[in-house]
């Protein structure tokens, strides 16, 4: 059987345990082998990091130490410039030809493909497993539109060479980088993995300092 390979991209600015709750339910929904987590370098969609690229590094490799299915990939940062996700894709799939490799996405994500850089490009290289968040409709014409197709569960999707999609819901941490920011600002803890806690605190980041 294919190695399986998960993709899940972020400014990870910080990380947070909302985060890591999606890595490990994506490992376990889909029996992965390991999880790639890929900081982005420059968004094309959003503004840049509040943290530089290598303190980012730094908070995601404390966060996955001991958790030996997910690892940390700076291929978008080394890339440099703006990082799109199509061609990220692209290098990983050299890189690992017989995989079968899975995007994570969340869902205000999924819906804003039309306005990716040649997102049909995604369900040639990949599958993408959908993470819904809040109410936000699913489009089920969505993966149809590039060329894919929903799967009804893990079994159906890993059954098609690439280009399928399934969805789930994303486990309940009422928590976004923006939340944390602001309360590592104001002097409060934030929900962040005790280790990426302390270097944010010892480095002062997003203003937050040792207590």
């Amino acid at each position: 059987m294919s190695e399986r390979v998960g993709v899940f991209g972020g400014m990870f600015d910080p990380v947070h345990d909302g985060h890591m709750a999606v890595a490990r339910h994506a490992l376990d929904l889909l029996d992965l082998d390991r999880l790639l987590l890929v900081p982005c370098n420059l968004p094309n969609h959003r503004e840049e990091s509040h943290c530089n690229a290598g303190s980012r590094l730094d908070m995601l490799r404390l966060a996955v130490a001991g958790e030996p299915r997910l690892e940390v990939d700076s291929i978008e940062i080394d890339q440099g410039g703006v990082s799109y996700t199509a061609r990220t894709l692209e290098r990983l799939r050299e890189r690992l030809p017989h995989a079968a490799i899975v995007l994570v996405l969340g869902m205000d994500a999924f819906l804003g493909l039309p306005g990716w850089r040649d997102p049909a490009r995604l369900f040639e290289l990949t599958h993408i497993l959908v993470i819904a968040r809040g109410k936000l409709p699913m489009d089920y014409d969505m993966a149809g539109r590039f060329g894919g197709a929903m799967a009804a569960g893990p079994k159906q999707l890993f059954e098609r060479g690439r280009g399928g999609v399934i969805l789930t819901k994303e486990p309940r941490f009422d928590v976004s980088s923006s939340t944390a920011r602001e309360l590592l600002a104001q002097g409060l803890d934030a929900p962040l993995p005790a280790a990426v806690l302390t270097y944010v605190r010892e480095n002062g980041l997003y203003g937050a300092g040792m207590s």
